[in-house]
Order: C-alpha cells, then sequence, then structure tokens
C-alpha cells in the first residue's frame, strides 16, 4: 500500500523524536568507566611462600608498600614503621635508641608511617577481625587516608579518605589490599566507613564493584606474574566454563563452592582418591596461603604422598629426600567443583606439584630455617575449610559483587595471548536495579523512550487507519447518493414515459386511446464485455442477463359506438360508394361533402339513433400481456424498433396497405382498433353491386 507523502512526513518526524529521546540514554552507556587492570610488581614475597604483590601509595606525601589481595577483606591493610623497629645501644654514649631495620622493612613489603602523612586521619586502634577462625589474631591502628593504585608511571586512581589499617602482627607478614567492598564499621552501624572498592565504583573509576584475580605462579616458565582487574576481568587468563556460583549466606565467607571430590595422580601412580569422606564446601581466601582441609583429607594426602605432620608448627614440613621424592614423581590434584542444592554440572582445577612446593621462612610459625613445607592445613571444624592462594595459582577468580555470583576458572598458560580486558556492567547501568537504588538507570530511560516512541507509532497508525477508514465511508456514501440520484432520475422519466398517452400507428395522436406501454429492447452496458469471461458459476462474470416478468396495469375499454349497418333494399352499393360510406362512418367525413353518402330509400327518412348509457356490466377488461424478454429487470436497457423480439407482434410496424374490396377493408380494418368491437359481424361476406342497371 503506497503511503499518502504527508504520512511519510508524519512518521519520520515521529522516528525523529524518538531518536532524541534515546540518544541521551545511549550516550551515557558511551561514558561508562573502563575496569582497571592492576599492574603487578616484579617481586615475589612472602614467610609461607613465594607470592607476587601489588604496590600502592599511601599516605602524603605517598609512601610506597608492597601488599598481598584480600578477597576477604574490605581494608587496605600496611605494615607499621614500629613493626621493624630495633633498640640499638650506643656503648660510647651509654643511649639506646630506636632504628628500623631494613632487612625487616624490605621482607615485609615496605613499611608505612602514619606520622609522616599530612593527610592522616587517627580512628583507633581495633582488632584486626579477618581470619579468626584459622586463629590468626592481632590489632591495628586504624584512620583514613589518601590511597593510590600502583607506583609511578603506572598508577592507577587515588582515592582520599579512605579506610587504612597499620598492624605490626606476625601472622600478616605483609599488608593487602581489600576487593571487598563491604563497609567498615568502628563503633556503629549508623556510620559505615565505604571500603576502596565501593569508592571507586561511586568516583565513576570503574563500571561496576566487581574483581577478577589469580595469584599467579612463579614455577610456572619463567615466572607469570599474577593479575588483578577491578570493574571486569582478563579473559586471556582463563579457560571459560558455563558454571556460575552464588554466594553463601555467611557474610563473612560468602565465595564458597562445594569440594566433590579431590584426586591426584603421579608418574607412579592414578587415580588416588584423596577426599576419603564426604563433599564438603569450602571458602576462597586469597588473604591466606595455605589450603585448609579436613583432617579425614589431609591423611589421604599423608598416604598418598608420604607428607609428615610436624606438631610443633601445625605445618607438613618436606625434607630434601621426599622433596626429591615428590618431584620426581611430579603428582598433581585435581579438585571437582560443584553447587550444591543447585546444579549437578561440576567443574575440574588441577594443581601440579609445583604448586604446592613452597618454602616457609622464619619467623612463620616459629621457625628458625627456611624449610621446604606442603601448604596443607588441618581444618578441625567447617569455618576453617579454606582455599588460599595456593589454589588461586592454578585458578583464575571473578567476582561480581552486585550481582552476588562468582565464576572459578582454570587458568591458560598460553603465554602468547595478549590482555582481553573484559567490563562488567553494573546493574545500574543496565536496568537491573536493586531495591536500595535510586532514581532511573540509563536501561529504564531507555526502555521508557522506546516504549513512548512505540506508543506514538501505534497512535499514528490506528489515526491513519481511522482517518482511512472514515474517507472510505464518506466516498460509499456519497456513491451511494450519486447512485439514489440517478435511480430517482431514472424512475421519474420512467414514470413520465408511462403516463404519455399511446397512439395506433393507423389513428391520429389526437385521438386519446390508451395503449399498454412497450418497452424497447436494448443492448446491456456489458454488451462489450469479452466474452470469454462469461462464465454463469462465476459469481463475479457478466452472464446472460434475464429480465423478471412485468405485469401491466389493467386496461378497462368502454364500448364503441358502433352504429347498426343500413342497407338500402335492392340496391348494392357500388365500391366508391362504399368507401365514402366507411369514410364517413369512421372518420364522419364526407368527402364528397353531402350530408349523407349512404343511398336510403326516400320513403325512410335518415335517422341516427343516440346509444345508450353505459352500464358497469357493459364494461370488460381485456388483460394483454407482452411475451417474457430474458433481460433482467437490474440492467434496464434502451430499445429500438430495429430491435423488436420475434414474439412482439403487436408492435410490428404495418404493411402496406393495398386495394381491397370494401368487405375485405372492413374486415381487415377492425385490427387496428385499439378496442375490440363489440358486436362483430358474423357473415363477412357480400356482394358487390354498381349503380349502374
Amino acid at each position: 500500500m503506497l503511503v499518502p507523502q504527508r504520512y511519510q512526513r508524519c512518521a519520520t518526524l515521529l522516528w525523529l523524536f524518538v531518536a532524541a529521546l534515546l540518544t541521551p540514554a545511549l550516550a551515557g552507556d558511551d561514558g561508562l568507566p573502563l575496569p582497571i587492570s592492576v599492574a603487578p610488581d616484579q617481586n615475589w614475597e612472602g614467610i609461607d611462600g613465594s607470592w607476587n604483590t601489588f604496590s600502592l601509595r599511601v599516605g602524603t606525601p605517598y609512601q610506597p608498600v608492597r601488599v598481598f589481595v584480600s578477597t576477604a577483606s574490605q581494608q587496605t591493610w600496611t605494615v607499621a614503621k614500629y613493626a621493624c623497629m630495633r633498640s640499638e645501644f650506643d656503648s660510647a654514649t651509654n643511649t639506646t635508641t630506636e632504628k628500623e631495620d631494613s632487612d625487616c622493612r624490605n621482607s615485609r613489603g615496605w613499611t608505612f608511617d602514619s606520622n609522616a602523612s599530612s593527610s592522616w586521619d587517627y580512628n583507633g586502634f581495633y582488632q584486626l577481625w579477618i581470619e579468626k577462625n584459622l586463629d590468626y589474631a592481632g590489632n591495628g591502628q586504624y584512620g583514613w587516608d589518601t590511597v593510590g593504585l600502583g607506583l609511578p608511571g603506572e598508577e592507577g586512581p587515588t582515592l582520599v579518605n579512605t579506610t587504612v589499617g597499620t598492624h605490626i602482627s606476625s601472622d600478616f607478614w605483609l599488608g593487602h589490599f581489600g576487593v571487598n567492598p563491604k563497609s567498615t564499621n568502628f563503633t556503629n552501624f549508623t556510620d559505615p566507613s565505604p571500603s576502596y572498592m565501593t569508592l571507586l565504583f561511586e568516583q565513576h573509576h570503574i563500571p561496576s564493584v566487581s574483581f577478577g584475580y589469580t595469584a599467579g605462579a612463579q614455577y610456572h616458565g619463567t615466572s607469570v606474574l599474577a593479575s588483578l582487574t577491578l570493574g571486569g576481568y582478563d579473559a586471556s587468563r582463563f579457560i571459560e566454563n558455563d558454571l556460575t556460583w552464588n554466594f553463601a549466606p555467611d557474610n563473612e565467607r560468602d565465595l564458597v563452592v562445594g569440594i566433590v571430590d579431590i584426586s591426584a595422580t603421579s608418574s607412579t601412580k592414578s587415580s588416588i582418591d584423596l577426599l576419603n569422606r564426604d563433599p564438603f564446601s569450602a571458602y576462597i581466601d586469597s588473604t591466606v596461603a595455605e589450603l585448609w582441609l579436613p583432617v579425614e583429607v589431609c591423611e589421604a594426602f599423608e598416604d598418598a604422598f608420604g607428607l609428615v605432620y610436624d606438631n610443633t608448627t601445625g605445618l607438613y614440613l618436606v625434607d630434601d629426600q621426599l622433596h626429591d621424592r615428590l618431584k620426581a614423581e611430579n603428582p598433581s590434584v585435581t579438585f571437582l567443583l560443584g553447587q550444591k542444592f543447585v546444579t549437578n554440572a561440576t567443574i575440574n582445577i588441577t594443581l601440579p606439584y609445583g604448586a604446592f612446593d613452597l618454602q616457609a621462612s622464619p619467623p612463620y610459625k616459629g621457625l628458625t630455617n627456611v624449610t621446604n613445607y606442603f601448604p596443607l592445613r588441618r581444618a578441625t571444624r567447617d569455618n576453617q575449610f579454606t582455599l588460599g592462594r595456593t589454589f588461586l595459582q592454578e585458578s583464575y577468580l571473578t567476582v561480581d559483587w552486585e550481582r552476588q555470583n562468582f565464576s572459578i576458572s582454570q587458568c591458560n598458560w598460553a603465554l602468547d595471548e595478549h590482555k582481553n580486558i573484559v567490563s562488567i556492567i553494573s546493574p545500574k547501568y543496565t536496568g537491573e536495579n536493586d531495591a536500595s537504588s535510586s532514581g532511573l538507570s540509563t536501561g529504564a530511560i531507555i526502555g521508557i523512550a522506546v516504549g513512548i516512541g512505540l506508543v506514538v507509532i501505534f497512535a499514528a497508525g490506528a489515526f491513519f487507519l481511522w482517518f482511512r477508514r472514515r474517507r472510505q465511508r464518506q466516498m460509499d456514501e456519497k456513491a451511494k447518493l450519486n447512485y439514489a440520484g440517478q435511480a430517482a432520475a431514472t424512475k421519474k422519466e420512467s414514470s413520465s414515459e408511462k403516463e404519455e398517452p399511446l397512439h395506433s400507428p393507423g389513428q391520429d395522436s389526437g385521438v386519446g386511446h390508451v395503449f399498454p406501454k412497450a418497452e424497447l429492447p436494448a443492448d446491456s452496458k456489458f454488451a462489450d464485455a469479452d466474452e470469454e469471461r462469461k462464465d454463469v458459476d462465476s459469481p463475479t462474470s457478466f452472464g446472460r442477463l434475464v429480465e423478471a416478468d412485468n405485469t401491466e396495469r389493467p386496461i378497462y375499454e368502454m364500448e364503441g359506438d358502433v352504429p347498426a349497418p343500413n342497407e338500402s333494399g335492392g340496391r348494392q352499393l357500388s365500391e366508391k360508394e362504399t368507401m365514402m360510406v366507411r369514410e364517413a362512418r369512421y372518420n364522419g367525413v364526407d368527402p364528397s361533402g353531402t350530408a349523407d353518402a349512404s343511398p336510403r330509400s326516400e320513403e325512410e327518412p335518415p335517422q341516427r339513433h343516440r346509444p345508450a348509457p353505459l352500464t358497469g356490466l357493459d364494461i370488460a377488461m381485456v388483460n394483454r400481456r407482452l411475451p417474457v424478454s430474458p433481460v433482467t429487470p437490474l440492467t434496464p436497457r434502451t430499445r429500438d424498433g430495429a430491435s423488436l423480439e420475434a414474439g412482439d407482434t403487436f408492435f410490428q410496424p404495418l404493411q402496406r396497405r393495398t386495394p381491397r374490396d370494401g368487405s375485405l377493408l372492413e374486415a381487415e380494418d377492425t385490427l387496428l382498433s385499439p378496442v375490440s368491437p363489440l358486436d362483430p359481424p358474423t357473415d363477412m361476406s357480400r356482394r358487390r353491386f354498381s349503380y349502374e342497371s
């Protein structure tokens, strides 16, 4: 259907209106911040193994510190300067001075002096709190200060008034950078201190409160550094799978996975079962280094690998002989992970022996020497089951704090791949608002704009259809009125033709005799149509037209004034006299001008008798009907004399008259009368006579 040009212009204006509504919303999506890829250090540090660190800039002026990543903490921790202070006695002056031990300072990732920072806002001493279930303890000095990501040349955002804790506890040998978004409540729950992740998102530095992290692996080739992405993940660092975990209900232990099975293989053994109990759940926490597993599982590891538990330190120490044997066997341990009561899907995370080949340094757990150890710890309670940094050497953790889900994937060790940073878009931008969000999101604005545009378009379409139907109705009504007018005019013309008196072809038009109206034949307006298209069975083709029967109105005739014939006695009229008598009888005209052309006897004077008055019984009805024509009355046609049907003998033209004798002429002339004679003579024969004697 062709749309009129004015409606095309209206549609164009409507689309421009919708585009104007959508443009601000779409422009907002283009302005989303990108994820932050935090550059790792080249250092491998720690007293419980060798772990890749990240650098922070803390205070004003900034003091560089190296920290681990903590998935359980929402704070930034640094090692206080006092943790490495040593007392030195000067015999020359007989005084004792406090001096920072440079080896300690370097071993602990550099220390932070809060007194040297002009932006430090002291709050007080509080318990470190996290890892209490693992019997880690300590106190820290808390306050607010400026913290920036990375060192000069590769630095990231710098935030002010962030929560910073500084401590001297040996349980946390280095500081950490917390990626948990929970707030910190120091005195009450009415004035919480936001986390660094929350501030990054609120200040439009990252597209969502999320992160992707793997701890790196020093044992892989020339060492593979850790990867930390805030607001997204690095897709080049892991092998993707379809399994996603929902957060556990415990706010202190939310990143929980189900351990369905643990097995091992080596060069000498295969299919070693290490679970040795029912499946259980474990908490993923990069704050600690080891794997905290049930005692039954630890005993299975002891039997499989020949490990020896040290009761003094609580560690599985590995001597040189066992270390060489394990390196030769090169066992690998596979964790089968799932989510109980949610899905039957599982994934495998495999750790080679290199992930367990660690060294512990003094003063870790009271050690006095550097010792090889197997990072496995005995957990006696369910809330101690933990997968630490050892597990994250071979796995990549992606956490979406806003949607409360996370995923674990096997690391990809294809070193030739480039970074592939992928954003995780916050529900604030996608329209997935939670109950605490306020205002309309970009997605909601887009939805409203599209809805308004569709409503306007549908309304315009409905108006166009209504207007089109209304116009069509008006045209139909106009056509009906025109048709009715034409029909009325045709009816009026037909009525006038019916009222016009008809005359016999052999009679003068002045005499008012009444004839039944005859209809002349005419061709249909479809007479010129293609004859091949005519199909009597088709409802759309024009077949032969049929005219319904027409009942003419009855014609009432009175008896004619026909005088009784008078004959003279003894003498027949001549032909000329007969003609004269006939002319005087029918036309009342005497061609000779005489009063009476009929020969009479002189003894009988001419007499004219006035006919008696007519009664109702003397009137006879003559019903004359025309033959039925096969032409339908729905299609009137004009007739002419040349198209009379063969049965229309009544109105056929008169034959040429020939001279006849008086008797035959009189007999024939009765047919030309519009009325039937009342008393026709029974004897039509006459003798011919003349005036001659």
